[in-house]
């Protein structure tokens, strides 16, 4: 069966990796140390990116954790800040996109993505609005790699599983999707995505831009 649709991840896949200096910005404001600063900031973000936590409860707890007080504007400021870490789109990616629908074919954003993060990438003009479907956690309440999520984007995309390719940095999502059907790809680099693409008729990665 042809693909039909491209499924992809956010983070990491259509957007650039945030830089360790982004992230100074966010434990230095808190002044603390980065290796106890991560360790919070991933622990709530399930939860976050689920919708159970907005964004200020959600700082509270990495806040609690860290044994410090935050103001209502410090809060509002690392919301901010945190949302900053998520705007740098990958131009080979979004290029990628582009040709994807030139050629007729589907494609769906589909992210672990709290609130704050989606309304902001939401702002007109959206680049999400290129895209046939758009399924954040935040919205439906699921995470990757429960199945529910996947089955939902392909209901908004109306294909069947084996007409489908998704792309993620994360092996547990891959396999995940792997496991409903749809065919996948690890997203690692570029020229490692470029290469594993090839089997599928689909347009190329071009690797230089211009």
């Amino acid at each position: 069966m042809p693909i039909t649709a491209v499924i992809l991840d956010y983070g990491n896949v259509l957007c650039l990796r945030p830089l360790p200096q982004e992230f100074e910005v966010l434990y230095k404001s808190l002044g603390v140390p980065e290796d106890s600063f991560l360790p919070c900031f991933w622990r709530y973000r399930r939860d976050y990116d689920r919708g159970r936590l907005d964004g200020s409860a959600y700082w509270q707890h990495v806040a609690h954790d860290l044994g410090i007080s935050l103001t209502d504007q410090q809060t509002a400021q690392l919301i901010q800040d945190d949302v900053r870490l998520w705007q740098h789109r990958d131009p080979l990616m979004a290029r990628w996109v582009e040709n994807l629908r030139v050629a007729g074919v589907k494609t769906a954003v589909l992210s672990n993505m709290p609130r704050d993060v989606a309304r902001s990438l939401r702002q007109p003009p959206s680049w999400f609005d290129n895209f046939d479907s758009l399924v954040l956690s935040s919205d439906t309440g699921f995470l990757k790699p429960e199945p529910e999520i996947y089955r939902i984007c392909l209901d908004h995309l109306g294909v069947q599983p084996q007409a489908a390719l998704f792309v993620d940095d994360h092996a547990e999502n891959v396999e995940a999707a792997q496991s409903l059907g749809i065919h996948a790809l690890k997203f690692e680099s570029p020229e490692q995505f470029a290469a594993a693409l090839a089997p599928f008729q689909l347009p190329a990665l071009a690797l230089a831009a211009g």
